[in-house]
């Protein structure tokens, strides 16, 4: 995620969730998307350390806020999640993927080449383009 994040595909924003939900659909480009490398990657240490201020973060893709399929509207990619330690390595990660960063990232830079995945996730087949 820090390449991404160094490589301006990526940027860390807090964000709270209904704000960015609403910002989405109207297609409004969150106030974090242009702040400097610098900014990013010390929220981004926040994230992995799991502090207060981390645990408010989200890292998102830095894709198209006009896609007309929401879902690649600037998509969160990783939180910051301490408040249930994980079922095999408890509490030693802080930051966690989600499903559209494991899925498409994922899938390409392991070769996967068809995913049998339910109609719920028709509107995320954009991010295999």
């Amino acid at each position: 995620m820090e390449k991404m994040i160094r490589e301006g595909k990526a940027y860390v924003d807090d964000t709270d969730a209904d704000t960015m939900k609403e910002q989405r659909r109207a297609g409004v480009e969150s106030k974090c998307r242009e702040q400097p490398q610098e900014r990013n990657l010390a929220m981004w240490k926040e994230i992995l350390a799991g502090s207060p201020e981390g645990q408010k973060y989200a890292v998102r893709a830095k894709i198209d806020m006009q896609c007309l399929n929401m879902c690649m509207r600037d998509p969160v990619f990783y939180r910051c999640k301490v408040d249930v330690p994980h079922h095999r390595h408890g509490t030693r990660y802080k930051a966690y993927p989600t499903y559209d960063f494991c899925c498409a990232i994922i899938d390409s830079k392991e070769g996967v080449t068809h995913a049998l995945r339910s109609l719920e996730y028709s509107d995320r087949a954009h991010m295999y383009e």
